[in-house]
């Protein structure tokens, strides 16, 4: 197991918490870092093109607070990839493959997330999202874990703040809070994130994080 993963584990199954946090992309969902390329290739374009026009969007900022739909996110990526020269076939078959490429669950935060809910502590998946977020996890059955109607999914498009906005988490601190009906103390709220700004702003706001680190060495 990844050191930070082993650090998370030991964190959340401590008596201290009460509440378990995990992010979702990069984390609990993982996408094949290959596809990035294949996209470049497919569109005959520079590296970093497709990523730019999709997940470099500025448009972004607003479908993960609730602003803009992913529909509308892929067509601005469409038309910011024909704006960089490609063609429009390309542009629309690269964009469609994109949003339709599966991802895996990655089986160690599953894991741990499993034995913080055997532990009776409260999980919850905090995601910059969009308004396709419940159908993607209903496809990787990650859904049902989250309670009846994903109940402990908290979302930035549904919150209308997102990470790392102090906001964001100020949000979803009180939706925990409702959705226990119960005060929780934020020193008892343990935190993974792949992002060292979402770490930060967790942190600031007194949430126990840790940073999952990229290309760490595993235990055999």
């Amino acid at each position: 197991m990844r050191s930070s993963l082993r650090a998370f584990r030991d964190l959340a199954l401590s008596p201290a918490i009460d509440v378990v946090v995990s992010d979702l992309d990069g984390v609990l969902r993982r996408f094949d870092p290959q596809l990035w390329r294949d996209l470049d290739a497919h569109l005959g374009a520079e590296r970093g093109t497709a990523y730019r026009a999709v997940l470099g969007s500025p448009f972004l900022q607003e479908v993960v607070r609730g602003r803009a739909s992913h529909a509308q996110w892929r067509e601005r990526a469409v038309a910011d990839l024909i704006a960089r020269g490609s063609d429009p076939d390309s542009a629309r078959a690269a964009v469609a493959h994109w949003s339709g490429t599966p991802a895996q669950v990655d089986p160690e935060v599953e894991d741990i997330l499993e034995d913080a809910r055997y532990e009776d502590k409260r999980v919850f998946v905090f995601t910059n999202g969009t308004d396709r977020v419940r159908e993607e996890l209903d496809a990787l059955g990650l859904l049902a874990p989250l309670g009846p109607d994903g109940r402990f999914l908290l979302n930035s498009a549904e919150l209308g703040a997102a990470k790392p906005d102090r906001e964001a988490f100020s949000r979803a601190h009180t939706r925990i809070e409702e959705i226990l009906g119960a005060a929780v103390q934020r020193s008892a709220v343990a935190f993974l994130d792949d992002s060292p700004r979402h770490v930060q702003g967790a942190i600031a706001f007194s949430w126990q994080a840790i940073l999952l680190e990229d290309g760490e060495d595993g235990e055999a």
